[in-house]
Parts: structure tokens; sequence; C-alpha cells
């Protein structure tokens, strides 16, 4: 026998009725999935309400995220294009964190590209040598005041960063506790590399150290997943200091070996203590690579004529010299080196080949993280302020990025420049020439890392849709919101064949 339709449902005469009686606090929805049956539904059975609709003012709430005022902030860790990093205690558990503020010059265009893929990535790696993004909070502007929301990344605090490190006087790396740090940093890059994501900014300034001897990867603002073989990625990428040699030349269709070459350029930094390869210009960076690694040949960089600017760069006949170079710290580790250094990038070691190398199988073996020494809090950003201080009144210099190679010499861009003391304003100057440029800097402070960082994260090239520009403070309606007071897994790789 047919039923009808008044059997099972209520006229809307009667659902009008019953829902006038029942306030949503009153009626629960039911379950996804019920095993009653249309006819056991009655007059009496529990009737589903929709939740009112949300006033305006409610449904700016930002769902899934903190309050900034849930944090007390302490000390300045860094600062850069991206915004500053703060040292803060979560106000309910005390807990030790970092806040990392993303900058949004320009609201109407939304958050970054390189803020989301960093978001994003973090969300979705899981590793004790990756940073983990623990939380978000947000600092609503406040339009009448024209301050402008501020939107803030919350990590783990760690106790020091690899630069800051070895930056400090009072430290001096052991041979085993290098082994532990590179150890941890391979087991990283293995994971981030069998889960086809490129770093694209290998260097100790993004290498954070705990006083329990861990150590994790950070800084995925230029990270980005690795597509199909071929696909074109931009390579204005990776801290000159640490980039390999196929991007100064115009490789676009590079792998995950730009980041092995950033780990061999920390590697042999940990092993003296300062960077290896310091160059003032492209230019100038690309002559030392080819002084320490000799000139590129059909042999030793296949194909390397035919990359889009070979044909403006000029250099000698010169020799490798990776070995003689770091013959004091063994042979093992020249031999390490000597495999991560290498200019064909086919020929360079993989995290996973480097991780089974002799060089961790010999004594000394890597000491255990746990057993490492304790240090004061040392972070780049603070070494570097220290060094500023010494300056007797010099002001930092304004970081600039030089030409690409092939490019006209006025054509300078914007640095993005992590630590730079003008990292959220204009990054903008004139230089005259290289010459002038970077004459203050190595007269005062061998070691300054200020102008190292020279890639625009505003204008990563791999889409159309990335163009979001960083250093726009110039509008008179700009500014910036105030900071709050200061205090009143996925499962990783399978290891290598000798673990």
């Amino acid at each position: 026998m047919k039923r009808s339709a008044t059997d099972d449902f209520q006229s809307s005469s009667q659902k009008r009725a019953l829902n006038a009686t029942h306030s949503p606090a009153q009626t629960s929805p039911p379950p996804y999935y019920s095993n009653a049956s249309p006819a056991s539904i009655t007059s009496a059975s529990p009737q589903y309400t929709p939740q009112h609709r949300r006033s305006p003012r409610e449904s700016k709430k930002y769902v899934g995220c903190s309050k900034i005022s849930d944090y007390e902030l302490d000390d300045k860790l860094g600062e850069g294009t991206f915004g500053e990093v703060h040292k803060a205690r979560r106000k309910a558990t005390g807990e030790l964190v970092a806040l990392k503020r993303i900058l949004m010059h320009n609201e109407k265009d939304g958050v970054p590209i390189t803020a989301i893929r960093e978001i994003k990535i973090l969300k979705e790696l899981h590793h004790k040598n990756i940073v983990p993004l623990s939380d978000i909070a947000v600092q609503k502007g406040n339009r009448s005041r024209k301050e402008r929301t501020s939107i803030y990344m919350v990590f783990p605090y760690m106790d020091h960063d690899l630069a800051g490190l070895l930056e400090n006087p009072s430290v001096k790396l052991s041979v085993p506790q290098i082994k532990t740090y590179m150890k941890q940093l391979l087991e990283g890059t293995s994971y981030l590399h069998h889960n086809k994501i490129l770093h694209r900014d290998m260097k100790a300034a993004n290498l954070l150290i705990n006083n329990e001897g861990i150590l994790q990867i950070a800084d995925f603002g230029l990270a980005r997943g690795l597509e199909e073989e071929g696909k074109e990625y931009t390579n204005c990428v990776v801290t000159r200091w640490y980039r390999p040699p196929e991007l100064f030349l115009g490789e676009r269709r590079y792998t995950t070996a730009i980041d092995m070459w950033g780990v061999g350029c920390v590697f042999g930094e940990m092993l003296k203590s300062r960077p290896i390869l310091q160059g003032s210009t492209d230019l100038d960076q690309l002559q030392k690579i080819f002084r320490l690694c000799g000139s590129p040949t059909s042999e030793t960089m296949p194909d390397w004529e035919n990359l889009p600017q070979a044909n403006t760069v000029t250099f000698g006949p010169y020799q490798r010299r990776v070995k003689d170079e770091f013959s004091a710290y063994g042979p093992q580790a020249c031999s390490l080196l000597d495999q991560l250094l290498v200019l064909d990038k086919n020929k360079r070691l993989t995290a996973d080949a480097a991780l089974d190398h002799d060089y961790f199988w010999t004594a000394p073996l890597p000491a255990d993280p746990s057993d490492l020494p304790k240090y004061e809090a040392s972070h780049e950003y603070d070494r570097r302020k220290q060094k500023q201080d010494h300056h007797n009144g010099n002001g930092p210099h304004k970081p600039v990025r030089d030409a690409p190679i092939g490019a006209p010499p006025h054509q300078a861009l914007p640095s993005s420049n992590y630590a730079g003391r003008h990292g959220y304003g204009s990054n903008q100057a004139v230089r005259k020439n290289d010459n002038d440029r970077y004459r203050d800097r190595h007269h005062h402070d061998k070691y300054d890392r200020r102008d190292d960082r020279d890639r625009d994260r505003g204008r990563d090239r791999d889409r159309d849709g990335d163009r979001h520009s960083r250093n726009d403070h110039s509008s008179k309606d700009y500014r910036p919101h105030p900071l709050p007071a200061r205090p009143s897994t996925t499962v990783p790789p399978a290891p290598s064949k000798r673990y």
C-alpha cells in the first residue's frame, strides 16, 4: 500500500508550529546515518533546526585561530620582509613559543602566496627534524585607526639557530656534535625530498636547535612542492652564499639537488665556523664557487654552456681543491663535502646517500643529542645586533640585491633580507657600483650576513598569480598593527641501509 507524503512528513504549518517551541539549544540535529525507517518518524520525533544566521560581526571571526592576546610577547628573535619573529609565552600553559608575523601590505591582495604555501606545507609535514606549526594567531585591525590585520604563525621556541651558535665566540662545536647536527639535517632533508618538497632556502640561519640537542629545519617561505619532471620554477631562490651554481647560470628546471648544495655549504660552515663561500655579488659568488670546485667543463657540469646566463660569465681555468681546503678535518669529512659540493647536479649526493656515508660510521661517532652541551640563547639576529653596536655609530647598511648575472648593472632589485634592519619597509636603495655597496661591510665586519639575503620573496614567479608586492610601505595611510605589550605524523621515510 502506498503511503502519502502526509504519513511521513508533517505539513508546513505543523512544522512551523513545532519549530517555534524548540529553540536551537533544546534541539539537536539527527545523526548523519539513522536506522530509523521513514514510518518511525512521527510528530514527536526531534526536529533539526538550522542555526540562526550569523551577524556580520560574528561572521568575521577567524575560526580555528587563536588571538594574539592569548600570548605575552618577549624578545625579538628576527625580522625581515615577511614580518617579525618574537619570543612569546602562551598565557594558558606558560609554554614558550615563537611568533612569526606575516605582513599584508595590501589587504585587498590577501595573504601572500609564500605565506599560504608555508602554512600549507607545514600542516602536512610531521617529522622530528622539521619545525612544527602549532597554531595561527590573529590580531584584528582597526579600520578607523587605519591599523591592519596581522596574522602570526606560532612555532615552538628553539634556543638557538645554527648561524647564531657558530657566531657565538664561546661555542666550539666538537666533531661528534657536528656529526649529530649534520645527521639530523640530512634526516629532515630526506623526509622533505621523499615527500617531494623543495625547501629552496637551506642555510645555517634556518636551522633551529634547542638545548636538548634537537635540530629542526625552519622557514618554509620559499618552499614548494616538486611537480612533474621538466617543470620550470623561478631561480630567484636560495640565499646567495648557499645557492648552487646552476641557479646563477639561469637554470629553471632544477631538482632537490639545489637543497643538497645548501646542505654542503652548511656542513663546511660547521667545520670552519664561518660561511665558506661569501660572495659579494652574484658574479663574485659564482667565481668563488669555481675557485673552490673547479671551472665547469663538459665532464664536470654537462650542458652548462647552454644555460641562459652562461655566455655572460667569464672565469679562469680553476682546479678543484675542495679536499685540499678541508684536509685538516679528516678524510671522511673531506669525502662527504667533496660529494655534496659537486657542480653536476645529477652527481650531487642525495640525502639518503649522504646518511650512508662512512663519515657517520667512523669514530668518533655522532653524539647522543641529550648529551650535547647547553648554551645561552644564540640567534643570528642577536649576534648581528651586538656587532652593529660595536660599529661606533655607523648605521647598518640597507640591503640591496645586485642585478642578476647578465642584466644591466643599474637593475638592482630589492632584497627580502631575512634579518635586514629595514626588512619590513622599503628595501630599495640606489647603489653606484658593487664596490661602493660592500666596501663598509667588509671593512667593519668580515662575517656580517646582512647583505646575503638577496632573494625577492614577494615575487615568486612559479605561477601567474604569484605577484604579491611586499616592499610598499610608502603609502601615507600605512600603519602597522601595534604589537601587544611585553610581559606585565606523516610516517618518516625508511632509514638508509645501515640503520
